[in-house]
């Protein structure tokens, strides 16, 4: 059984991007499903045609292409960041789906999505035609929210802010579909969830979305991401010591992949904090487990969401959120609370250093005589210690390698983007 159906990773995406800033989320949908709706026409009226997949990605990738945005603290209003600081959150977009996302090909789509069509020229692309669809569906959105639009902008500005090729396919597409009607009664959401769901999404496809949102994560807090992969290597380590099945060790990856999701909203205050929590903040802290259920519950495979949600459970009913103990726990659960208590101690984080090895060993060793933790687990950690840290090392400096890179590449490209302002 797959961890994830492929009509469910569109909703998925709605609901954690959603809790982070719905606008900007309601936006990417809308914009996705007039991109979706005018390529529909061309495949059905035109010589221009899609194939299954292309429709699945170039859709999602409408959806997604103002991620950029999520990095923005506190933005009220995306049309500000639309129609005036355009190019910081296009690029980080386009680095973010190139090198943390299954889209990776097709980013450069979101990277010129902002540039102005009689700028076209300047630029060269094999997605001219899907960029300047994007460019169109992007600005209908846009300027049909602004209370100041210029009642002759569309006319005044085409082929020279817009493609008019692309305006011309949209009023066929309005016309045949009812684009406007769709969006104000809601209809497109199920259109667009019919559309997704078409298409059986490879397991490595639905694995690269998952991990995707545990990035988005990183807009608000590094220090968690790092964490996390961390949780799920340690977990992966402990499970295949423990001789897992295949199966187990699956389910184990995904819950520790997605065990801090609720994390995107707690505040960062909280999530950030250089000292000690008062109980009123961890008690909002605590509350990312709940999040994460929440997040998770009825979209992927029960047995994940349980390792999910369950890696702060203790083995003598002390751990929360639902105070359960040993005998309400599976092995992979038991391992993955810890993988995350091991992550916590060994990671450098903003309220403390890293924990040498003898310190981290003698927490959890306590933590195991106390009845708290599985007991053979924490044995066998302290038996493979040093293993299993050197093997987490090597994936950590990958993924450092790859937030560098990522940081290198957009001083590049925001340097050479200037000559667009």
């Amino acid at each position: 059984m797959s961890v994830i159906s492929s009509k469910d990773v569109n909703e998925i995406i709605r609901k954690t991007l959603g809790i982070i800033n719905n606008k900007i989320m309601h936006h990417g949908e809308v914009t996705g499903y007039i991109l979706y709706k005018m390529m529909e026409y061309e495949n059905t009226y035109t010589e221009q045609h899609y194939t299954e997949q292309e429709l699945v990605d170039y859709t999602m990738l409408g959806i997604l292409h103002d991620i950029g945005l999520y990095k923005e603290d506190n933005v009220k209003n995306v049309t500000d960041f639309e129609t005036k600081n355009l190019w910081p959150h296009s690029i980080y977009g386009f680095l973010f789906l190139k090198y943390l996302s299954p889209m990776d090909d097709k980013a450069e789509i979101v990277l010129y999505h902002h540039l102005d069509y009689n700028r076209h020229n300047l630029i060269q692309s094999r997605y001219m035609h899907i960029i300047e669809l994007l460019s169109l569906a992007d600005r209908m959105d846009t300027f049909m929210n602004l209370k100041d639009l210029e009642p002759d902008y569309f006319s005044k500005y085409r082929d020279i802010k817009f493609s008019g090729a692309a305006l011309d396919l949209f009023h066929k597409a309005e016309e045949r579909y009812g684009i406007t009607e769709n969006l104000i009664n809601g209809k497109y959401r199920d259109e667009l969830d019919v559309l997704l769901a078409k298409r059986a999404f490879s397991e490595q496809y639905k694995r690269g979305f998952l991990e995707m949102l545990v990035y988005t994560i990183d807009f608000r807090s590094e220090h968690t991401v790092i964490h996390t992969l961390a949780t799920v290597n340690f977990a992966e380590q402990l499970g295949r010591l423990a001789r897992l099945s295949g199966k187990d060790l699956r389910d184990l990856h995904y819950g520790a992949l997605l065990h801090d999701l609720g994390k995107i909203a707690i505040p960062l205050n909280i999530l950030e904090s250089t000292g000690r929590l008062s109980d009123e903040e961890m008690k909002v802290m605590k509350a990312h487990v709940r999040i994460t259920e929440m997040i998770l519950e009825g979209i992927v495979d029960d047995a994940v969401l349980q390792i999910a949600v369950r890696h702060h459970e203790k083995l003598d009913g002390t751990g929360y959120h639902k105070g359960l103990k040993a005998e309400d726990l599976t092995l992979t659960q038991q391992i993955i609370a810890v993988a995350d208590i091991l992550s916590a101690l060994y990671g450098k984080r903003s309220y403390k250093e890293a924990f040498s090895k003898e310190k981290i060993l003698d927490i959890m060793n306590g933590d195991a005589d106390s009845g708290k933790i599985n007991k053979n687990v924490v044995t066998s950690l302290e038996r493979n210690y040093d293993k299993i840290i050197k093997e987490f090392e090597k994936e950590k400096e990958n993924t450092i390698g790859l937030y560098l890179k990522i940081k290198e590449q957009y001083a590049i490209i925001s340097e050479r983007f200037k000559v667009f302002e």
